[in-house]
């Protein structure tokens, strides 16, 4: 699905490309489906924000179709219990439920919805998750990249395009959870065969446990003898992968996960992965998008953290 889909210019390509926005500059990314493939990573690049005109002119993804990610802040995302309604009433039927959500006009609320499968069969009430910005935010993303020559054809947000990696995984299969920081902040996502059943944003990043002393490129790290206010950062962090897993397995009446995997990172943190793993008891892995794509030369871990969402918006299917 396409959230914010009113561009509404779908045009035939030959691949889709990706652009995220961060802190630090821009990334875009193209991929190629091929039946049967892993994706191909056709192009893969991190730049400046005023670099954006001249790269997206360059000719190397001119005419190719977009998704751009909107950054978090800028929208809300919500689960709601499914209104009574037919599938085709269904947005605007939560266009009214959010109402006295946003602080905004309804008029100007921009809304997309998407369904959580299966609930009903399960006894549950079927539930949606509603996704909602001001008109404004979207126009500000369209007109960012269509004035720099972009042929955006697609606004999706961060869970969906993390959801699309965790799609390529192995573990998806019977559930996985996704976990990826970058400087400030984390996200996780639950999946299981290519459908989000949750996702919940970390107030801790990386850069915390590098601001509190622990020194990314030693050989290892012991939490245990961490200062305290790091170790409540990997406390709370732990906490919060726990109640996620907790909730999925409870409300959406689902097997429990017991995979986690944790996305590349601009820096080390050794000894991560092992400190969930014994604080929780899940198999924890490191993910290499080498590993579930085809670039034309092995990414690094810091290419790969820096143009994550982007290659993941790429990723997108009908």
């Amino acid at each position: 699905m396409a959230l914010f889909a009113f561009l509404n210019k779908k045009q035939k390509s030959a691949g889709l490309a990706g652009i995220s926005q961060s802190e630090q500059g821009l990334a875009m990314a193209k991929i190629l489906r091929i039946p049967d493939q892993k994706p191909v990573l056709q192009h893969c690049e991190f730049m400046l924000c005023e670099e954006l005109e001249k790269n997206a002119k360059s000719g190397k993804l001119e005419k190719v179709p977009f998704t751009a990610v909107m950054p978090s802040g800028e929208f809300s995302m919500q689960l709601l219990d499914a209104p009574l309604v037919e599938s085709a009433e269904m947005q605007t039927a939560v266009r009214w439920k959010i109402k006295d959500m946003i602080d905004y006009s309804l008029d100007d609320a921009i809304v997309d919805v998407f369904e959580i499968p299966g609930l009903k069969e399960k006894g549950r009430t079927p539930q949606v998750y509603a996704v909602y910005a001001h008109r404004n935010s979207v126009q500000s993303q369209v007109d960012l990249f269509e004035n720099a020559g972009l042929n955006l054809q697609y606004i999706d947000i961060p869970e969906l395009a993390q959801r699309n990696i965790a799609s390529l995984l192995e573990e998806d299969e019977k559930g996985v959870a996704l976990l990826r920081f970058n400087a400030q902040s984390g996200l996780i996502t639950l999946t299981q065969q290519g459908t989000l059943y949750l996702a919940r944003e970390l107030d801790a990043g990386y850069q915390v446990l590098a601001d509190l002393g622990v020194i990314p490129d030693q050989e290892s790290t012991d939490f245990d003898a961490m200062e305290s206010d790091a170790q409540r950062a990997m406390n709370a962090v732990v906490l919060e992968i726990q109640r996620s897993l907790d909730y999925y397995e409870s409300h959406f009446a689902k097997a429990p996960i017991t995979r986690l995997v944790i996305a590349p990172m601009e820096i080390e943190i050794p000894g991560l992965a092992d400190y969930i793993n014994k604080s929780l008891g899940l198999k924890v892995s490191m993910l290499d998008l080498n590993s579930i794509i085809q670039p034309d030369a092995p990414l690094d871990s810091k290419m790969q953290a820096q143009c994550f969402y982007a290659i993941g918006a790429a990723l997108r299917e009908e």
